[in-house]
């Protein structure tokens, strides 16, 4: 399994990997790290690619590799044998690039957590990479709760809202459980809060739909039936409200070890729907959030 771990010397990408070293479960060479630095060329008018590395001075190379280097020793502590790679270009297209090459089944990459202006993943690079990825990737703040390395299981919080995208998430999650190892999975489904004038008026078949959690089961159904017969552990949580803030809260209340859910999107500009739940979720989890499309 193929895992790629963009670096870029800040605390959030040594957090992403701590995570790999806390989440492995296969044997020796099950997980296979590629570490990527990727460096930034200067502008200029007329970009020629073919000579973007050379322009990289000694100093810019050996400052690359020797911070590969670091993070290197601690995944060969942990067990791993892990490749290093440097590239030049543009940090969010270059990641696309090498995770196709290299067949990555997961990008695991740091975030500073802080919202769209907020740095390193979540503005300028994950935003652009989770969307597109040709697998599912996972941001870690640098706060992060990492997973028990003793843990029985990892626990997942999984939230649906009844579409084939998000049913994909935990497609996607039960793809990697060889990574994760035993899983147990919470799948949540929130319903917004009845108004005032549903509260107060003559009930319709929607509302009534609603009141009695059809609509929610409906929405968990196919998910859960993918866990069943995958033979994974699984429960199923039914809210109300506002469903960034209360996945995030959920999560810390249950001592999840991980969040896993759909982005919606396909680039920055679909923000207005990977924002609102996607985005939001991975600004307000205290865990790592694996994100898939």
């Amino acid at each position: 399994m193929q895992v790629l771990l963009p670096i870029d010397g800040s605390a959030a990408s040594a957090r992403a990997v701590e995570f790999l070293c806390a989440s492995k479960r296969g044997g020796p060479g099950t997980v296979m790290p590629t570490l990527l630095h990727v460096h930034q060329p200067r502008m200029k008018a007329v970009p020629d690619p073919a000579a973007e590395w050379q322009e990289m001075s000694d100093r810019e190379q050996a400052h690359a590799q020797a911070l590969l280097a670091v993070h290197q020793r601690t995944l060969s502590e942990a067990g791993f044998t892990a490749h290093t790679l440097v590239r030049s270009g543009a940090p969010a297209s270059t990641i696309l690039e090498v995770a196709a090459e290299c067949g990555a089944s997961l990008v695991v990459m740091g975030t500073r957590g802080a919202g769209m202006l907020g740095g390193f993943a979540l503005g300028s690079v994950a935003l652009r990479v989770a969307p597109a990825a040709p697998c599912p990737v996972v941001l870690v703040k640098p706060d992060a709760k990492l997973p028990s390395i003793s843990r029985e299981f990892t626990q997942v919080v999984a939230p649906l809202d009844g579409s084939a995208v998000s049913d994909s998430a935990v497609q996607r999650l039960v793809a990697l459980r060889d990574f994760f190892g035993p899983l147990h999975v919470n799948l949540v489904h929130f319903e917004p809060a009845l108004t005032l004038l549903e509260s107060i008026m003559p009930p319709h078949d929607d509302v009534l739909r609603r009141w009695c959690g059809e609509q929610s089961r409906r929405a968990v159904a196919a998910a859960a039936h993918l866990l069943t017969e995958a033979g994974i552990s699984h429960e199923v949580s039914l809210l109300a409200g506002d469903a960034a803030p209360s996945v995030a809260e959920l999560a810390l209340r249950q001592g999840a070890d991980l969040i896993a859910m759909a982005t919606h999107g396909t680039g920055a500009l679909h923000h207005a729907t990977f924002g609102s739940v996607a985005l939001k979720t991975v600004v307000l989890a205290s865990v790592p959030v694996l994100l898939t499309h």
